[in-house]
């Protein structure tokens, strides 16, 4: 009997064990659905299936060497993967259609760059613009590359499967309804709720867990390289993180601007110190909606810790916290620390509309917030 070892976190084996015992008894469903948190390892896992399922290894599989194996692990190998794009790369030409010498992009040069960068850090977050999107033309590319499969086991990675527009949700449930032979999906999700029940229910369900603290860090360490420093991957990092390795990547570049903002946002609001907040505000410069989103997750973050605080539990972002001083505001109970957390989530969603400007929104946050209470 045939051996598979798929790689990967300890907080995630129970899942890949079910994985394993599907593949060694040769019951591998044709479709598979992988949902989670963002940054958790959904596309990393999805890619050491691929190897599984295309690798020809007579005893140990993924055995990372065949010509299976290297094809799953080829970025140049386009058709195995479908990834959100933004419209102007969506339409481009493909490279049948492209004039002899011409220097121009095709829609495969812009699927290879998207890959290359999955495989180079699969647990990233921020790879595919917040506008991209799986249109049914890329969808119908996939399904006629078919035809050029031949003999061998073809598998095809649905890339945040959740960006499919109706279209293309409606052109990929056909195909599912009649998957070709030697063929199988894996999609990837961190909002499975957005994609068709019918999608859903066509493929099989595999939720993936967040890692441990440790584990994050460990990770973390891993994908920065041999010249990372420990120290740069902070316990308020790994807070922020929730289990995300691809978070506290992020956060490592970004965290503590972040931070140092959130914790200065809380104490000029409390001191009604409208002027310097504002003008923080905008050196931050977060005129886009992902930006300030990514900062009022990190306020809603310490907002929670300061209600740890006030109750003696454990901290998150312990530093962070530590920069607000919340005792010397003594009327600041934890209902009022509940209140402003709400008032935050709430300016999150009115973000993510995009009928008001972010800055606007920030604005208008730290005048609200605390309102009664300073």
């Amino acid at each position: 009997m045939i051996e598979y070892r798929l790689k990967g976190p300890v907080s995630q084996e129970r899942q890949r064990i079910r994985l394993m015992a599907s593949l060694r008894e040769n019951r591998f469903p044709q479709a598979i659905l992988i949902d989670g948190p963002v940054g958790i390892g959904k596309k990393a896992l999805a890619i050491e299936i691929a190897k599984a399922l295309q690798c020809s290894d007579p005893n140990m599989r993924p055995c990372g060497h065949c010509f299976g194996c290297k094809m799953a692990a080829d970025a140049g190998v386009t058709d195995n993967w479908v990834v959100p794009m933004e419209s102007k790369e969506a339409h481009a030409k493909s490279a049948d259609d492209v004039s002899a010498g011409s220097s121009a992009k095709t829609v495969q040069d812009f699927k290879q760059a998207y890959i290359e960068e999955i495989f180079k850090n699969p647990y990233r977050i921020d790879i595919f613009d917040a506008g991209a999107e799986i249109s049914v033309g890329l969808v119908r590319s996939m399904i006629s590359a078919f035809a050029l499969k031949g003999d061998r086991v073809r598998v095809v990675i649905v890339a945040e499967a959740d960006r499919m527009n109706d279209s293309a949700s409606n052109a990929f449930l056909k195909t599912l309804e009649e998957v070709p032979p030697n063929t199988y999906f894996i999609l990837t999700t961190s909002s499975r709720e957005k994609m068709l029940q019918t999608i859903r229910s066509r493929c099989l369900a595999l939720h993936l867990l967040p890692l441990s603290d440790d584990e994050v860090r460990s990770e973390t360490l891993r994908m920065l390289g041999e010249d990372a420093d420990a120290d740069d991957v902070t316990d308020d990092i790994v807070g922020l993180s929730v289990g995300s390795p691809g978070k506290a990547l992020y956060y490592v570049e970004n965290g503590k601007k972040w931070c140092e903002l959130a914790a200065a946002f809380v104490k000029k609001s409390l001191l009604a110190d409208y002027y310097d907040l504002f003008q923080d505000l905008a050196e931050a410069g977060m005129e886009e909606a992902a930006d300030a989103n990514r900062f009022l997750e990190v306020l809603s973050f310490l907002l929670s810790d300061l209600m740890r605080s006030r109750s003696g539990a454990r901290l998150r972002i312990p530093a962070t916290t530590a920069l607000v001083n919340i005792d010397a505001f003594p009327r600041i109970d934890h209902s009022a620390l509940e209140l402003a957390l709400n008032t935050v989530q709430e300016t999150m969603s009115r973000v993510a509309s995009r009928r008001t400007a972010p800055p606007m929104l920030l604005q208008s946050l730290a005048i609200k917030l605390f309102e009664g209470y300073k």
